[in-house]
């Protein structure tokens, strides 16, 4: 039987869940986060309609669970709370707890970006000409940037999964299993397609988007990839050293944080909320829920 909601947030946790189940996503953590907070509030009435700093700390202190499970209800929380202020209902939004392992992710600045860019087109990859590889790793950055990629689905990309009239990548081996339809800038599209015609001229048997040069019908292979991109990352004069104790080192998966920054900013500035965006930023990236989208923007931004 489901869980009948009875404080006086009732209502807008019945009506969050319906928004965010009619947007595709998963809310099974999201019920048991609420469940768990209608409770203690329903045992511990709050003076008017307001979620407080101290009714969420006192809650976080009654929970006996570790600080990850704790965080994975602060999430949970925090976007609750945004929900609220949108609906102008004063919400505290809590900050996150310190893990045994926390990790920094690295963020691009846009003035590295686009040092990496101009590097990876100056690039030569065996310093004595053009490669086949020289010419399409510039293209595989823009493709892992432009449309958020992870590494392995861009690299399984067939001719067959790419619509450039449409300028729609069929993503069809992704993480979790979760096929989706990703759609490019037409700047993106145009240069795909271009790509496209001198490869087909090089092998007109090709079949994964990026083929490998010496190992024909099979894509190139994940580290080739990388230790190409740490070379690019070189010649544009950014290390790659941590930072901080806790930083992540930088990778081709950066890209696809620096896709999701960019992505928020561009909708902040369109006068967006995180609520109208996230769930469509979570099933553009393929993530199995907004919690995944979520700490993506928490933790490698601090911006919400």
């Amino acid at each position: 039987m489901a869980y009948i909601f009875q404080s006086v947030f009732a209502s807008e946790f019945k009506n969050f869940l319906i928004m965010i189940r009619d947007a595709g996503q998963q809310t099974r953590g999201y019920e048991a986060t609420f469940k768990s907070l209608d409770i203690f509030i329903s045992e511990n009435p709050v003076q008017g309609k307001a979620l407080t700093e101290e009714t969420i700390s006192r809650w976080l202190d009654s929970l006996s669970c570790k600080p990850q499970s704790k965080n994975r209800r602060i999430t949970h929380v925090r976007v609750f709370s945004r929900y609220l202020n949108a609906l102008e209902i004063p919400a505290f939004e809590p900050g996150y707890m310190r893990e045994q392992s926390e990790y920094i992710p690295y963020t691009f600045t846009d003035e590295e970006f686009w040092a990496i860019i101009h590097a990876a087109d100056e690039f030569l990859g065996n310093r004595r000409g053009s490669t086949k590889s020289s010419r399409a790793f510039p293209m595989l950055l823009r493709m892992l940037y432009g449309c958020g990629l992870r590494l392995g689905e861009a690299l399984a990309l067939r001719w067959e999964n790419v619509d450039l009239g449409a300028g729609i990548l069929h993503i069809r081996k992704a993480k979790n299993n979760k096929e989706r339809d990703v759609s490019m800038d037409p700047s993106l599209t145009s240069l795909l397609e271009i790509y496209k015609k001198r490869r087909i001229s090089e092998n007109p048997d090709s079949v994964y988007v990026f083929e490998s040069d010496r190992v024909p019908g099979t894509p190139y292979l994940g580290w080739t990839f990388r230790n190409w991109f740490l070379s690019v990352m070189e010649q544009a004069g950014i290390s790659n050293e941590r930072q901080e104790k806790y930083g992540r080192a930088i990778s081709p998966h950066t890209l696809r944080h620096y896709f999701t920054y960019k992505s928020f900013l561009q909708a902040e500035d369109k006068g967006r909320t995180l609520e109208q965006f996230i769930p469509y930023l979570s099933a553009y990236l393929g993530h199995r829920s907004l919690l995944e989208t979520e700490r993506y923007l928490a933790t490698d931004y601090t911006l919400i």
